[in-house]
């Protein structure tokens, strides 16, 4: 940091020596409060109030020391209390200049050494003042408290507020009402247990205290500390602390105007708190446009205060073009203009060009961005979908435009005689395709008097400028359009869009008019100003992306929409003018990180907007129509799950049968693709878990989209039924990934060996070759949770692990070199982080606990805890990739919550709001109400939708949708709301088996090698070694036209619940269309299990699965060809016969825990002679084929459980006993 301000500093000198001997008073920088008319105010710089204090204890009425059991870090006996004196600012702070205050350089340092025990306390006197209090008096301070290597987790230094001693001699912490704008208490033991300040960054605080201190007199400001144990160290820094007014907002506030476009910029890579882009535009547009402080870097491009100048001010170097979603991804396809009002010839260097301002300077909403620099000059921009209109007021008589990009690569062209640009861009990120380029054109409202190319800065070939006349008219207006398809075509999307005679303003309130549409579909009462710009924040971000690829090609009468494919091969080499690839009819979108997108995103736009929804899918599944896709294989199982649960949650108008096929492609054709009982084998075994379980929750998502398209008319013969049994089963897959030695999920190696022991596997630890992190995948089965819960012992084994999570903080030693760490110790829920896509659902899987209580509590903490800091840049903790955070955070507070993508369901929590309105498609209002929901009154005590109890903590799409109110009250304990089996979300696996050890199971391939249980054979003597891997072998030819397939089972009869049959990869082949399964139990006589006909493949490597109806077991199966698609040779990528393993060891299980019960006395001799007898008969029958007697005496058996006296105490032994009866029933049925 300290060379960068060297090298700005050098070049300011460079540049500004040309022309004058010493900087203008405008650019020394001044301290504003941010109150409107403060009656103090002190950023302790030269010139402001100096503390009359320093280290000094204030006294009580009876003249003793306001100071105990605190002393100087330094060890320094004269000093009784802490030390506070103002120093230069921190040398090192996340996302801020070193050694610097939140204003200027000068800071107010505390420090000191907790000598006594908890508790101990100092109260430092710092000025002596005397001010009224009014109604609306403010309290504001910046406060950085440093973070403790010994206590990192702790924070002692964050035990610290301001107080206020008035002249009737209380004191501010004594009013238990004032708090901050987060809710908390203005007490340094309360700011310090809060997890609102957050170590080594700046925090603002701010506390309406004139609400219940007005009519007072300040007459002294200190610093108070408490400690929260004993023989910690702290130390921190103060600014801008600020007593007085707060400016009243001008006007009627519309939801755009609530909206701050800065919140998540203030973010380090090393620790983040949202890594977003600020950008202008209208939902979903094409393009965005945004402020650049550094315009050499396509990630973080406005990092709001780490890149001051020497003055510690923000300097703009541009206003770039952006097609970014976060900082993460980086930027494409950019161009950027920047002002300047330099006499001669501009210059393009970033940090000569650079123009200071102060943030309080400065308009960021989503449909305008303005700023006034300390030189006077003002800029403006707003945008539309592919066009943007750019206004600056120079002071003086020339003003410039400088065109640039953030490298080399593109073109321009300048027509100063007509005022135009025009040019290329093929700057690329991760996502572009075979063709970056874009292309724009744009002109300016005044006569060019001078241009010219710029060099030097080794962006020859994107870097020049126009110079104007500004002596008598100030303003200069440029307006500019972007397309991927032509210049041309640019210059059309301009007219369509901003005409020569379209206002600044009309462009401006057409793009207000376009976000308030999107935002008013959420009103809220109860909130706070802080909160509201949080929530409506928030909804921008969610409708900012994905954005449109499209555009008009025709007029605006007569729209004609194509897009051209940046991800296919180039139809030609790209021209200067117009692009080399295919240019195709259709609206498509692009732009959605689904990993992160598919949590809270997707299921959001369809509750708030099913038209929409509907259109944002159709349009990402017409790359799928036209033959191509914009979405790479690892966002592939995210999107799918996203595109399922669009439709199952209500999106109007989606091409089903499109989006069928496209999912069941996606599903179904085999590469890496998992097959069943096997965990998928990545190139990247770190990343094998984490595709195994977002592969489980697809096709869940894709069983439950079947199984809906099912009953619908034409759904015959399409093979719904088979393919909703299948992926619901293949969804279990995870359980193939669950390491019962380390109690977690794990990796697998490519010989399918764990890839990390149980010793590396505790709590505390992150692997920073893990990612993401074991820990947060261990709860990543939504769609299963009692089969989650059953893997850790059933419901109260599942809370434990939550709770253990929750509560296990990371170790000292990985905090050091591991940012992910850092983030879960400031959120002080141990090992969570929110900005992970498995994290969302974490807090509400304490549902399939039965513990509602433990959702709510822990979904208000996060709340509470990780949006703070809106109003500085901040606004998250964690990376808001993708949407995500915001997305949660509206659930969050709405009180709903898309637990389950492959369902219509939502799930119920405490909403945060006293009142919020979700105006829904149709007229319709949905709204949620809790009178009486805080801090304190946040758990649930009960619900009604539109007047009918709810005791469960499920509503679905169909009955949210028509609207109502859903009403909670509210209290301070938690209660039996939602608890109960009955009042749980769906499962897969049936809440009848909770606690069982060893249900649920994978469907596997009884035929498979790795169970060396079954022999196989043809009847033309083809080899089938490779055959029976699911789909992952090679090609089997065989010589037959009409072959048979014969199974025989080496341990006696199985039964098979469904088989896969999978076409060839290639060549000239045929596939089976006609066939009929038999089983036999001698090998003789032989049984029709299944018969198909005119059945086709439609891709190749495709795995088709066909469901047995009422199976029996068998010894012997036979698959018999009858007919194949061509008159090639037939041949089989894979054939798989589906069906449970570990039905014996089952049997053997139960009867070990009878004589376990039995051996402690929970079970009396009589009691158990009979259940081990009706158990013997359920395993005789199971032994010698008769499952629907096997089933009928385990149900005896649970009978048998049921009448027996047990104790209350003893009630878990007939859970658990039940839980495997009924685990080996549904093995046997299902």
């Amino acid at each position: 940091m300290r060379t960068k301000l060297i090298s700005k500093m050098l070049a300011g000198f460079l540049c500004f020596s040309l022309i004058m001997p010493s900087l203008p008073d405008s650019f020394i920088p001044s301290v504003a409060a941010k109150t409107g008319s403060p009656s103090f105010f002190t950023s302790f710089e030269k010139g402001d109030p100096l503390p009359a204090w320093n280290s000094t204890a204030d006294l009580s009425s009876d003249a003793r020391p306001l100071a105990s059991g605190i002393a100087a870090a330094d060890g320094r006996k004269a000093i009784k209390t802490m030390k506070t004196g103002v120093t230069t600012g921190p040398a090192h702070l996340y996302a801020s200049p070193d050694n610097a205050g939140w204003t200027g350089h000068r800071v107010l340092s505390y420090s000191g050494t907790v000598t006594g025990g908890k508790g101990s306390y100092a109260y430092n006197k710092l000025f002596n003042v005397s001010i009224p209090v009014r109604k609306d008096t403010q309290l504001s301070y910046f406060i950085a408290p440093a973070s403790d290597t010994k206590n990192p987790v702790l924070d002692p230094a964050g035990y610290v507020s301001i107080d206020l001693a008035f002249s009737d001699g209380t004191y501010l912490h004594e009013l238990r009402n004032v708090t901050d704008e987060d809710g908390i208490r203005m007490t340094p033991a309360a700011q310090g247990g809060s997890g609102t300040l957050i170590a080594d960054q700046w925090n603002h605080k701010v506390s309406d205290i004139g609400r219940f201190a007005a009519g007072k007199t300040i007459t002294r400001i200190l610093l108070a500390y408490s400690a929260p144990k004993s023989g910690v160290s702290f130390k921190g820094s103060l600014d801008d602390i600020s007593i007085g007014s707060p400016a009243k907002p001008s006007g009627n506030l519309t939801p755009v105007d609530e909206v701050n476009i800065l919140r998540g910029t203030a973010s380090d890579s090393a620790f983040p708190r949202g890594e977003t882009v600020p950008a202008v535009g209208v939902p979903n547009g094409f393009a965005y446009w945004s402020p650049a402080l550094n315009s050499s870097s396509a990630n973080q491009f406005y990092p709001y205060r780490e890149n001051n100048d020497p003055a510690n001010l923000p300097e703009i170097q541009s206003f770039s073009l952006s097609h970014s979603p976060n900082q993460q991804q980086g930027d494409r396809q950019s161009f950027q203009v920047m002002p300047s009002d330099f006499f001669g010839t501009p210059t393009a260097n970033r940090l000569n060009r650079g123009l200071a301002f102060k943030h309080e300077n400065e308009t960021a909403k989503p449909d305008e961005y303005s700023v006034t620099f300390t030189n006077g000059m003002k800029a403006e921009m707003t945008a539309l979908s592919h066009s943007a209109i750019f206004r600056f007021t120079f002071k003086g008589n020339t003003g410039n435009l400088i065109f640039d990009n953030i490298d080399n690569n593109g073109g321009l062209t300048l027509n100063p005689s007509k005022g135009t640009i025009e040019g290329y861009s093929d700057v690329q990120d991760e996502t572009t395709g075979n063709s970056s380029r874009l292309f724009f054109y744009g002109y300016t409202d005044q006569a060019v008097t001078s241009s010219g190319r710029l060099y030097g800065q080794s962006r020859d070939n994107v870097t020049a400028f126009y110079k104007f006349d500004t002596s008598m008219q100030k303003t200069v207006t440029l307006r500019i359009a972007t397309s991927l398809i032509s210049i041309s075509q640019a210059q059309k999307n301009l007219n369509l869009e901003i005409s020569n005679k379209t206002s600044f303003d009309t462009v401006m309130n057409e793009a207000k008019k376009a976000w308030n549409k999107q935002l008013s579909k959420v009103e809220v009462q109860g909130a706070s100003q802080a909160q509201k710009t949080t929530l409506y924040s928030n909804l921008y971000r969610l409708f900012l992306y994905p954005n449109a690829g499209f555009e008009n090609t025709g007029s605006a009468k007569k729209p004609d929409y194509r897009y051209a494919v940046l991800n296919g091969a180039l139809q030609a080499d790209n021209k200067k003018d117009r692009t080399g690839s295919s240019v195709k009819k259709g609206k498509v979108y692009v732009n959605s990180d689904f990993a992160y997108s598919v949590q809270t995103v997707w299921p959001a736009y369809s509750l708030l907007d099913p038209q929409l929804t509907g259109q944002l899918v159709n349009g990402f599944l017409t790359y799928e129509k036209n033959g191509g896709d914009n979405i790479s294989p690892s966002q592939m199982p995210y999107a799918d799950t996203a595109f399922a649960g669009a439709q199952l949650k209500g999106a109007i108008g989606i091409n089903t049968d499109t989006l069928y096929s496209t999912l069941l492609r996606d599903a179904s054709v085999t590469g890496e693709e998992i097959s069943s009982g096997t965990t998928l084998q990545s190139t990247s075994p770190s990343q094998s878990l984490n595709e195994t379980l977002s592969n489980s929750i697809r096709d869940f998502s894709l069983g439950a989209l079947a199984s809906s398209l099912s009953g619908k008319s034409g759904a015959k013969g399409k093979g719904y039924s088979d393919d909703s049994a299948y992926f619901l089963q293949r969804s279990q897959d995870y359980l193939s990934s669950f390491d019962s030695s380390a109690d977690l999920f794990n990796e697998k190696n490519p010989d399918g060996s764990w890839r990390q022991s149980p010793s590396t596997s505790g709590p505390s630890r992150f692997n920073p070759q893990a990612a993401p992190n074991r820990w947060l995948l261990s709860f990543d089965v939504p769609h299963d949770g009692q089969g989650l819960a059953n893997l850790y012992g059933g419901q109260s084994g599942l809370q434990k692990k939550i709770d253990q999570f929750l509560s296990s903080d990371p170790t000292a030693s990985t905090m050091k070199t591991n940012p992910q760490a850092k983030q879960a110790a400031a959120g002080q829920l141990g090992m969570f982080t929110l900005d992970n896509p498995s994290a969302p659902a974490i807090p509400y899987m304490y549902l399939f606990a039965s513990a509602p209580w433990r959702t709510q509590a822990t979904v208000r903490n996060i709340l509470n805890r990780f949006y703070t800091g809106s109003d500085i840049g901040q606004g998250y903790l964690g990376s808001d990739r993708g949407a995500m955070l915001s997305g949660f955070c509206f659930f969050g507070t709405a009180g709903l919550f898309p637990l389950q993508s492959g369902t219509s369901n939502y799930v119920l929590n405490a909403p945060y709001f006293k009142k919020m309105t979700l105006h829904l498609s149709g007229g319709h209002d949905l709204v949620i109400q809790a009178p009486n929901v805080s801090n304190t009154n946040k758990y649930i005590q009960s619900v009604t939708f539109n007047g009918q109890n709810l005791t469960g903590t499920v509503l679905s799409q169909n009955q949210l949708a028509g609207g109502g109110t859903l009403s909670f009250q509210m209290g301070s304990t938690p209660s039996g709301w939602g608890t109960g089996s009955e009042n749980m979300p769906d499962s897969l696996t049936p809440q009848s088996t909770n606690g069982s050890s060893f249900y649920p199971k994978p469907l596997v391939n009884l035929a498979g090698s790795s169970l060396k249980d079954a022999t196989l054979s043809t009847s033309d003597g083809t080899s089938l070694d490779s055959l029976t891997g699911g789909g992952q072998g090679t090609t089997t030819v065989f010589s037959a036209a009409q072959p048979s397939i014969n199974a025989t089972f080496n341990s006696g009869n199985v039964r098979v619940k469904m088989y896969t049959l999978t076409s060839s990869s290639g060549g000239r082949t045929s596939d089976p269309k006609s066939w009929t399964l038999y089983g036999s139990n001698d090998g003789k006589s032989w049984d029709t299990l299944d018969h198909r006909s005119g059945e086709v493949f439609q891709w190749r490597s495709m795995t088709r699965p066909f469901v047995i109806k009422n199976p029996k077991a068998y010894r012997y199966y036979r698959l018999k060809i009858t007919e194949t698609s061509s008159s090639n040779s037939l041949a089989l990528n894979g054939f798989e016969l589906l069906g449970y393993t570990g039905i014996s060891s089952g049997f053997n299980a139960m009867r070990n825990e009878l004589i376990g019960q039995f051996g402690q006395n929970t079970l009396s001799e009589a009691d158990t002679a009979q259940l081990s007898f009706a158990l013997n008969q359920a395993q005789d029958a199971y032994s010698s084929g008769n499952i629907a007697s096997s089933i009928y005496y385990l149900q005896s058996y649970v009978q048998l459980i049921n009448t027996f006296p047990f104790e209350a105490d003893s009630e878990s032994v007939r859970e658990k006993l039940s839980a495997d009866a009924h685990g080996l029933i549904n093995l046997l049925s299902d």
